[in-house]
C-alpha cells in the first residue's frame, strides 16, 4: 500500500510493500495475520528477505493486541485501535491501523418483569443489554451483538406455548415461534416482544436471552431473564 522514499544507493531491498486485508480488523480473542513483501530494484520478489513488524508507540497506555514480529500474527486483545508497522533492512511498510472488535462479555435484562395486557397482541419489548468488558472492568455497551431469545416456560411443545411466540416488534414470528435472534442496536440493547397466537395463555411466562459469540457460541455466564405477566382480566 505504501513504502518509505528511497535515496542514495541502492541495497538489495529497495521497497518494503504491505500485502495483507486493507482494514486488518480482528474481533477478541482472535487473530488476523499482517503480510508484506521485500522487493529488489526491478520490482522482483525477495522470499528470503524477512519483514519484522512492530506496534508503534505511543498510541495508548495499555496496547490491546498481541503481535508476533516475525509471522505478522495478531491477536486481538480488547477492543480499540493500535498501529503497526513492518520493516526489512531499515524499509518499512505504510503505517496500518489493526481494529480489535469488542465481543460481548455480559448480558443483563433493562426490566427483568413486564406486563402483556390482555387487549394487546404484543407484549412490550423485552430489552437485552450486552456489554464488553475492558481488562479494567469497565463496561461498555456492545452494538452489532447477536442476542437470542429462547421461551423455556411455558415449554415448547405444550399446548399452552402454541399460544405464544416471540418476534420482533409489529413483525410475524419466524419459523420457529419459540425461538427468536436479534442484534444490538447503537446502545447495545437487543429487543424482541411476546407475541399471542392463539386462546388461552397462561398467567406468566419466561423468556430467556443470551449474547452469541462471532462463531455462534454462547459466551459464559447467566442469561438474562424476563418474566412476563399475562394479564387476562
Amino acid at each position: 500500500m505504501g513504502c518509505t522514499a528511497i535515496t542514495g544507493d541502492f541495497s538489495d531491498v529497495v521497497a518494503v510493500v504491505y500485502t495483507g486485508p486493507a482494514t486488518p480488523s480482528v474481533f477478541e480473542d482472535d487473530t488476523v495475520r499482517l503480510t508484506a513483501v521485500a522487493l529488489d530494484r526491478n520490482g522482483n520478489l525477495l522470499p528470503d528477505v524477512t519483514v519484522l513488524w512492530r506496534i508503534l508507540e505511543p498510541d495508548t497506555v495499555q496496547v490491546g493486541i498481541a503481535l508476533d514480529s516475525l509471522t505478522g500474527l495478531v491477536t486481538g486483545l480488547f477492543a480499540g485501535a493500535w498501529r503497526v508497522q513492518g520493516d526489512a533492512d531499515g524499509l518499512r511498510t505504510a503505517t496500518l491501523t489493526v481494529t480489535v472488535r469488542g465481543v460481548a462479555d455480559s448480558i443483563a435484562a433493562v426490566l427483568d418483569e413486564l406486563t402483556f395486557p390482555a387487549a394487546d397482541t404484543e407484549s412490550p419489548s423485552l430489552g437485552a443489554a450486552v456489554y464488553d468488558v475492558s481488562p479494567t472492568g469497565v463496561a461498555t455497551p456492545l452494538a452489532a451483538a447477536p442476542v437470542r431469545f429462547t421461551l423455556v416456560s411455558p415449554v415448547p411443545g405444550t399446548a399452552e406455548a402454541a399460544t405464544l411466540a416471540l418476534a420482533a416488534a409489529g413483525q410475524a414470528p419466524g419459523e420457529d415461534p419459540h425461538t427468536a435472534a436479534f442484534s444490538t442496536v447503537a446502545n447495545g440493547i437487543a429487543f424482541a416482544t411476546l407475541r399471542r397466537v392463539g386462546l388461552g395463555q397462561p398467567d406468566t411466562a419466561i423468556v430467556e436471552a443470551v449474547a452469541l459469540a462471532p462463531g455462534g457460541g454462547i459466551i459464559p455466564g447467566a442469561p438474562a431473564r424476563f418474566t412476563v405477566l399475562i394479564v387476562n382480566n
